[in-house]
């Protein structure tokens, strides 16, 4: 594969804005929860539901795009799914009800499902020597977008900016972002092998579903702070929803940081040991969620469980497609099967617990979900060193 080095680093540039604008676009909602809620009479369970609306469509979509990718081609399909997110957003201003809002979510988790599905891989296209350092820089976005978002979104807020302005606004911003993406003519990337008896493959091995339920379980930890955090902080402390932001934006930051220097700590200690470590460490760092009670100390405490699951999500991915030797395409496509959905699960079942027991206690689902998600990788490390021996 013979690509422009500019146009190439044209289209790196505009994955990366692509995964921060939709990771903003993502806790847009979450942000602006509060307020919404109270315009429409929300209830906790209700305002978690909105998510997992959003991943019913989401999970179709990802499981069409290895299929669509190699018909249309990835960028072509990536500037659909900016367009499609846009539109999403900008009809959600219009909603008059929570079963308005829910059904305009599939529109939203269609246009965010495309770019979930497609970024990682055409990253992995781009640069396919790459030691990790590419893939990990993309990855921060995600927190980086998340940073930025919640701070200005929170500001605004709380300065009575409508949250319909704000929806406004990021649609535009990802209007023009689809337009920074060169003609894929222009770009030859490698076709993906859709073939449905290589996904049956996929399908057919036992460490692809460890892998994918342990990825599942990460987003699901990753949700409970990224989503509700900023929701718990206003209604435990009475606070502003600058407070909140505040909240969230500590959680990005512990994120980003753990991104950015995940691809270093990888090259020295390997993979699977970067993962291990991170997951015993956000087992016991998120059961101390319990014991804080004041909003400093919440803070300190968001920054750090951010670096324990910021690895998560990208490492498993690189790990599988290391490990498992099949397409990466359809291969990380296919874990993002399991990933999105557990991130939309686990913050409808933490709106369930929190109406039913209290918000505090709704945030349990982290630690159980990092718990088993560390039980699976041990499991998956066995099977790997079992295959060794066996070769």
């Amino acid at each position: 594969m013979n690509i422009n080095t500019r146009l190439r680093d044209r289209t790196y540039r505009a994955s990366c804005a692509s995964l921060g604008f939709l990771s903003a676009s993502s806790i847009a909602i979450p942000i602006c929860l509060v307020a919404i809620s109270k315009e429409f009479g929300f209830s906790l369970t209700q305002g978690g539901a909105l998510g997992l609306m959003s991943s019913v469509m989401q999970f179709i979509l990802l499981i069409a795009s290895s299929v669509l990718a190699a018909r249309f081609g990835k960028i072509r399909l990536l500037r659909v799914g900016l367009f499609t997110l846009a539109v999403g957003l900008f009809l959600f201003i219009l909603s008059k009800s929570w079963i308005h809002a829910a059904l305009l979510m599939l529109i939203i988790g269609a246009g965010s499902a495309l770019l979930d599905g497609l970024l990682t891989p055409i990253v992995e296209d781009l640069f396919p020597n790459d030691d990790g350092t590419k893939m990990n820089l993309l990855h921060a976005f995600w927190p980086m977008g998340t940073f930025v978002c919640v701070l200005s979104f929170g500001e605004l807020l709380t300065s009575g900016v409508s949250w319909r302005f704000l929806f406004v606004s990021l649609a535009i911003i990802l209007t023009i972002v689809m337009f920074w993406y060169p003609s894929s003519r222009k770009i030859p990337l490698p076709q993906s092998r859709a073939d449905f008896s290589h996904m049956g493959e996929i399908l057919r091995l036992p460490r692809f579903w460890i892998l994918g339920s342990a990825l599942g379980l990460a987003g699901g930890a990753e949700a409970a702070f990224a989503f509700w955090s900023a929701s718990y902080i206003q209604i435990s402390f009475n606070a502003l929803p600058r407070a909140g932001a505040f909240g969230v934006a500590a959680f990005a930051v512990g994120m980003a940081v753990g991104r950015l220097y995940s691809s270093k700590i990888a090259g020295k200690i390997g993979l699977r040991r970067l993962m291990l470590i991170s997951l015993v460490a956000g087992v016991l760092v998120s059961s101390s969620f319990f014991l804080i009670q004041n909003l400093l100390s919440l803070y300190l405490f968001l920054v750090v469980i951010g670096l324990c699951v910021a690895s998560l999500w990208p490492s498993i991915q690189s790990y599988a497609a290391a490990q498992l030797r099949v397409d990466a395409t359809v291969l990380m496509i296919f874990l993002s099967c399991f990933g999105l959905p557990g991130f939309s699960a686990a913050t409808f079942i933490m709106g369930v617990i929190g109406d039913a027991r209290g918000l505090r206690t709704s945030f349990i689902v982290a630690p159980i979900n990092l718990t088993i998600a560390l039980v699976l990788l041990l499991v998956d490390s066995r099977l790997a060193r079992r295959k060794q021996k066996t070769i």
